[in-house]
């Protein structure tokens, strides 16, 4: 017995008429009665009387119509109550964003965000990359924000830009007319600063700078990467940094890499089970709304993986 027979069953008590009812169901005639017969041979009588013309249902027929119209009644409550509640996003949901992206990207949002959507509460928290796909697979958050790909299989990946990485130099080293930097220059250089074993962005610069004698070379190491660029002011050397993290106090340390460049693929993530499509529709929207535009209109770069 299927849901699909019951209203064959609803359709032919209507139009008391084989084709008719198989034209308002968008099947052949055949279709219909087949259905119906095996149906009827499921529970064990005839729900309709065909020896009387038009043909009308049987005592035992009537009363499981009735029935059937309550059965799906009732399935089309639930389909709507399902349906309301997969687009609403009033309640608490919380997400997880790794420092190197927060700083940056959520100031943007979230004036936005509460103005246009009161009832819904964004629960914020920074977490490292390791930390936010183990949150996702207990299920303790509900979304995250991060580098990808991350290849797990239980996670969705929803991609929202591609961040170019900025060489950040100390002026005194950098020559005045230079502009731009190759990702060549910098695998000879020394004294790179780097953010603390952990950071997701740290494996990136490393992999950019390919040959970098690591040992050698990182002389500090910091969580965070305002820190990294005042010690690059302070102490010369040079650090890589996402380019939301540059501010018009940055003229004279920034060069740009020559294309292709290295970028960072950003996304927002959520366990594959999270139903909320709609919420993510609207964090995607805002989110794009802020980035710079020349984030999405790079057509030559070079994608860093950080694991």
């Amino acid at each position: 017995m299927t849901l699909q027979q019951l209203e064959y069953v609803i359709a032919l008590d209507t139009y008391r008429h084989f084709v008719t009812a198989a034209e308002k169901c968008f099947v052949t005639q055949p279709t219909i009665t087949i259905q119906v017969k095996k149906l009827e041979d499921e529970i064990g009588f005839l729900i309709f009387d065909k020896s009387k013309s038009p043909f009308k249902p049987t005592d035992l027929g009537e009363l499981f119509i009735r029935k059937c119209k309550v059965i799906l009644a009732e399935v089309s409550e639930l389909k709507n109550m399902v349906s309301i509640e997969l687009d609403n996003i009033e309640g608490e949901f919380k997400i997880a964003v790794i420092p190197t992206i927060s700083s940056y990207l959520i100031p943007l949002i979230s004036g936005s965000i509460s103005e246009k959507y009161p009832n819904t509460i964004l629960k914020i928290q920074e977490m490292e990359s390791d930390q936010i796909i183990e949150a996702l697979q207990k299920k303790e958050i509900d979304m995250g924000i991060l580098v990808t790909p991350l290849n797990e299989p239980f996670i969705r990946e929803i991609k929202l830009y591609n961040e170019p990485f900025v060489f950040y130099g100390n002026k005194n080293e950098i020559e005045s007319e230079k502009k731009f930097i190759s990702v060549h220059d910098i695998e000879s250089m020394d004294n790179v600063w780097l953010l603390e074993k952990g950071h997701c962005f740290r494996n990136q610069v490393l992999n950019i700078c390919g040959n970098l004698d690591a040992t050698r070379s990182v002389q500090f190491q910091s969580g965070s990467i305002e820190a990294l660029k005042k010690m690059v002011d302070n102490y010369g050397g040079f650090t890589l940094v996402p380019e939301m993290a540059i501010s018009d106090n940055d003229a004279g340390h920034i060069l740009h890499f020559t294309e292709p460049k290295p970028v960072r693929e950003v996304s927002l993530v959520t366990h594959h089970s999270f139903s909320k499509g709609v919420l993510l529709d609207v964090l995607r929207t805002e989110i794009l709304k802020q980035i710079p535009d020349d984030f999405e209109k790079n057509q030559r770069f070079m994608k860093i993986n950080w694991r």
